[in-house]
C-alpha cells in the first residue's frame, strides 16, 4: 500500500457510484471567460483525486464567479481512502488520460483532476518535458532519461505533500537577484509538482519567487489553474476561466481560509475533468446572489 497524501476523515460524505461519466472542461486565451467541452490542449502533468471504490468520500464540484471571473473548483477532504497526487506519463497527454494505472488496478477511482505544471509544448524533441519537477512515489520523474527536478526554466516554486497529506511550498528557481544560480531546497516527499509562483504561504499572502517568474506576473489575462489547501487538510483544485490580478486571487483564497496556494499552468492548457456521479454539485452563484 503506497503512503499517499493522507489527511483527515470526511465530514460530508456520500457513497460513490462507479458507473460515472467523465466531464471534460477547458478554458484558455481568447475564450473570454467561457469554457468549452473537451480539451484545448494536451498537458504535461496532472493533480488528481483518487478514492477507493465502494467507500465514502467528500468531493464537491463548485462553480461560481468571483470579481467577474467564473471558476470551477474541486473541493476534497482527504481520508484513509481518498487523496490527491501528482501524475505524469513521461510525455504530453490529454488530461483525461493522465492517471495512475497501478492505483486503478488496486481498486481506486480517479474522481477528478486539473492540469499541473508548465511544460514544453513547441520545442522538439523536448515537447512534453515538465518545466520544473514532478515527483511520484518518492522519486523525481524523468524525461528522455534526464530527471525532472525543479532547477531550470520557469519552475520557480514547488508544492510537495508530506506523509500526513499536508501541502508545503518551497522556492525552487534561480536566484535572479544575486545571480548565484539554483537555490532550490531538497524535497523529501511522496509527490511534488513545480508551479510558477505562490499566492499564500503558511497563511500569509506571499510569493516565494519574489516576482521573478518566467511567465507574465500580475498581468496575465489567460485562464489558469491553482492548487490550494486549508490548514484542516481540505484541498481545492481550481480552474479560473479567465485572467485575474493576483491580489484578487489572494482575496478569493483568503475567503476560503486557504493556508497554502500555488499557481499552476494556464492558457490553453487550463483544464479539468471529474466523474460527475462521484462528486456533489454545488453552485456558489446561488449563495453569491443571495449575499
Amino acid at each position: 500500500m503506497m503512503i499517499l497524501c493522507v489527511g483527515l476523515f470526511t465530514m460530508m460524505s456520500h457513497t460513490l457510484d462507479v458507473k460515472a461519466e467523465l466531464v471534460k472542461k477547458a478554458w484558455g486565451q481568447g475564450y473570454s471567460n467561457t469554457f468549452i467541452l473537451g480539451f484545448n490542449n494536451t498537458v504535461g502533468s496532472a493533480v488528481n483525486i483518487y478514492t477507493l471504490k465502494d467507500t465514502e468520500s467528500s468531493i464537491i464540484h463548485h462553480i461560481g464567479n468571483y470579481n467577474g471571473v467564473n471558476y470551477d473548483m474541486l473541493e476534497v477532504m482527504p481520508s484513509e481512502t481518498t487523496f490527491i497526487k501528482a501524475d505524469y506519463m513521461g510525455y504530453a497527454e490529454w488530461l483525461s488520460d493522465i492517471y495512475d494505472w497501478g492505483l486503478i488496478s488496486e481498486g481506486y477511482i480517479r474522481a477528478g483532476g486539473i492540469n499541473a505544471n508548465y511544460y514544453s509544448w513547441h520545442t522538439q524533441p523536448n515537447a512534453g518535458q515538465p518545466v520544473g519537477g514532478v515527483r511520484l512515489a518518492g522519486k523525481w520523474t524523468h524525461f528522455r532519461g534526464e530527471p525532472n527536478i525543479p532547477d531550470y526554466g520557469s519552475g520557480y516554486s514547488t508544492a510537495y505533500w508530506d506523509r500526513t497529506g499536508l501541502m508545503k511550498l518551497v522556492y525552487s528557481g534561480e536566484d535572479v537577484v544575486n545571480g548565484t544560480g539554483w537555490i532550490g531546497e531538497k524535497v523529501e516527499s511522496e509527490c511534488a509538482v513545480s508551479g510558477s509562483y505562490t499566492y499564500i504561504v503558511d497563511g500569509e499572502k506571499k510569493d516565494l519567487t519574489g516576482g521573478y517568474g518566467w511567465y507574465a506576473y500580475h498581468s496575465n489575462d489567460y485562464a489558469f489553474s491553482c492548487l490550494a489547501q486549508k490548514e484542516d487538510g481540505t484541498y481545492y483544485l481550481i480552474s479560473f476561466w479567465n485572467g485575474m490580478r493576483d491580489e484578487k486571487v489572494q482575496d478569493f483564497l483568503t475567503e476560503l481560509d486557504v493556508y497554502n496556494a500555488i499557481r499552476l499552468d494556464g492558457g490553453t492548457s487550463t483544464s479539468m475533468c471529474y466523474e460527475e456521479d462521484l462528486v456533489e454539485e454545488v453552485d456558489d452563484r446561488d449563495e453569491q446572489t443571495a449575499e
